[in-house]
């Protein structure tokens, strides 16, 4: 059975990769566009809804138009706040290395906690317009957006966790697709015959439409959200990597807006009011083509464009979890790659954490996309606020000139940035309350607490294992008292106690829990008949625990020895099929958890391998590295 899950498992993950052989990717703009441009672009696929649904019901869906435009000059403002940002900084760690810089500890806890949120909930937004465009298209899976949402989840953690990389060039077919998929439908609907659009009187100003417009703005900001992995991305690029990633976000940045603005103009032109079920992009397609087949010409780039931007996020929340744990605000393990140079502990907790929310919510949009937000404008506004104080920092080292007033203008860009961003997540915090935002508002805070605790729990541990002057933790124990548990007499037995005799303790003996008083007699004549020069101590059970009689003897050497050590060999089988385990072992388990717990005892584990684990052992070999590497598997995008 062990070979059949070892043969699986180099078939569905494949072979190891030597640490040796990664290879970082060089990308220049052109590549590196589709693939750390997807998670933005993406966003044109349900930003529209958000959009229409928030006018719909404040009834002023007349000044789509508007909002669009205002949608874009929020996008444009932080685009270039963040160009900046990845020109002075082009490293991976993004928006929590930037505020763990320049803004302390404390900020870059928030940054990453509101970032993990982010990401968790981009992948279930993604998930779930995957599944409203396939149940859109196809027939009969009206109620299945939940299972559609959770499997394309189990793809995405699959394809993760073998390390599979998407080659640049198929995400620059996706993601040009795309683009050149609106833009058809813009052209194509352009040209049809003029469709009086809606009414574009300027509504009553009321509190109910200035609702919608609030709503409006912040549904639309759900367009910023994949800035953040654009602006960790300069490490991928070629030299001069600043420059080139600056270059890659702006043009993700106006690629991401006209986008938007082509699809809003469409759903304006031609009344998609969002009464009707179904993505606004393939309503539009719909009454623009007049015809099914076209509307699959649409659907398939936007699910390939939303899987793309989904997996990408896979990886940076797990390399973000790696950076935390590496800060010890995580467990630390979460910064360990597997054999594939995957970071699996990060990609099995987002895709967890996202296939619960999925369930929870039912794959709805809408409501997912209210929770969206929170973490990803409280990260973005920490970030320009970082880079007003980084800027301000530079100033005070530039005496005059007009390098200081470009100083100072860049200044002026951040603070700007800053204070949009910072209305937007106001925005989204009270008018989507109760839609949503308190889950995202809840779930940050939690998740700044637990990290916190984390992080003082690491602090008092290496406090406490810190070597001191003298420090008694080198010093010998003044004596070993060895004892070897015999539960039968057999060769396992007889392996232990040569052991223990090698060690040569101060003193060995071996110790026998007597449960039935029969046995007990076989072994101690058994014992005497062998001859096995050490003595044989029996301690009684009336309870028929075989735990509690041996801690109490542990403890008992203690009392008289406070400073000496005691070792406890305990003899283990080692098994070769997956049922076999359930059929040994068993009775050791809990003693050696609670002999661990005890200070100054040893357990020693004697191994004892039956057939079953020999003839595993021999066909190891399936787990041999593979004799060349792939370029593309290797490369770290």
């Amino acid at each position: 059975m062990r070979r059949f899950l070892a043969t699986l498992k180099l078939l569905v993950f494949g072979r190891p990769i030597a640490t040796g052989r990664i290879q970082r990717a060089q990308l220049r703009s052109r590549l590196a566009l589709p693939v750390f441009g997807a998670s933005l672009l993406s966003t044109v696929t349900y930003a529209p809804d958000a959009v229409v649904d928030a006018l719909r019901k404040g009834g002023v869906q007349s000044t789509l138009p508007l909002m669009a435009l205002g949608v874009v000059a929020i996008m444009l403002l932080l685009g270039f706040a963040y160009r900046s940002n990845v020109r002075k900084r082009p490293d991976a760690r993004g928006d929590y290395g930037l505020v763990s810089d320049k803004l302390g500890p404390e900020a870059a806890l928030v940054t990453g906690a509101s970032l993990l949120v982010d990401y968790v909930f981009t992948v279930a937004v993604s998930v779930a317009a995957i599944a409203q465009f396939i149940a859109f298209v196809v027939p009969g899976l009206d109620n299945a957006h939940t299972s559609i949402a959770v499997g394309a989840i189990l793809v995405m953690t699959l394809a993760n966790l073998r390390g599979v990389r998407e080659r640049a060039h198929l995400l620059l077919v996706v993601w040009f697709g795309f683009l050149g998929v609106i833009l058809l439908q813009l052209v194509i609907g352009a040209t049809r015959d003029e469709i009086a659009p809606l009414n574009t009187t300027p509504p009553e100003p009321t509190w109910s439409t200035a609702i919608a417009f609030a709503g409006a703005i912040a549904s639309g900001a759900v367009m910023l959200t994949g800035i953040e992995h654009l602006a960790s991305s300069g490490p991928a690029h070629a030299e001069p990597r600043g420059k080139r990633a600056g270059r890659t976000l702006i043009l993700a940045v106006l690629a991401g807006a006209v986008a938007f603005s082509a699809v809003i103009v469409m759903v304006w032109r031609y009344r998609v009011s969002g009464w009707a079920s179904g993505p606004v992009l393939l309503q539009t397609a719909e009454r623009i083509f007049e015809a099914s087949w076209p509307v699959w010409l649409v659907a398939i780039p936007s699910v390939a464009i939303l899987y793309a931007a989904a997996s990408a996020v896979f990886r940076r929340f797990a390399d973000l979890t790696s950076l935390l744990a590496s800060d010890s605000y995580l467990p630390r393990q979460l910064s360990q790659q597997n054999d594939r140079l995957v970071l699996r502990g990060g990609v099995l907790w987002v895709a967890l954490a996202s296939a619960v929310i999925v369930v929870v919510t039912g794959a709805r949009l809408q409501q997912l996309v209210h929770m969206y937000l929170i973490g990803a404008f409280a990260a973005i506004v920490l970030s320009q606020v970082a880079m007003v104080r980084y800027q301000s920092l530079r100033i005070a080292l530039e005496p005059s000139g007009r390098t200081r007033l470009r100083m100072k203008g860049t200044r002026v860009l951040h603070a700007s940035a800053a204070v949009v961003a910072a209305a937007v997540w106001l925005v989204i915090a009270i008018f989507n309350f109760v839609a949503g935002a308190w889950f995202a508002l809840v779930l940050v805070t939690a998740l700044v607490f637990l990290m916190r605790g984390i992080h003082r729990h690491y602090a008092d541990v290496k406090e406490q294992l810190a070597i001191l002057p003298d420090d008694p933790a080198s010093a010998r124990p003044s004596a070993t008292h060895g004892i070897v548990l015999v539960a039968q007499l057999h060769r396992p037995a007889l392996r232990a106690i040569a052991y223990a005799k090698a060690a040569r303790h101060s003193s060995l003996e071996a110790v026998a829990v007597q449960v039935d008083p029969a046995a007990t007699r076989v072994l101690q004549r058994r014992w005497g008949e062998l001859g096995l020069s050490i003595p044989l101590v029996v301690l009684d059970s009336p309870y028929r625990d075989l735990v509690a009689p041996v801690l109490d003897h542990v403890r008992s050497i203690h009392r008289e020895s406070p400073r000496d050590m005691v070792v406890v060999y305990v003899p283990e089988y080692i098994v070769g099929r997956w049922w076999e385990r359930f059929l040994h072992n068993r009775a050791t388990m809990r003693l050696r958890a609670k002999l661990l717990s005890v200070p100054r005892v040893v357990v020693a584990a004697v191994p004892w391998h039956l057939s079953s684990s020999l003839a595993v052992l021999d066909g190891e070999p399936v787990t041999r590295e593979l004799p060349r590497l792939e370029k593309d598997e290797a490369t770290h995008a």
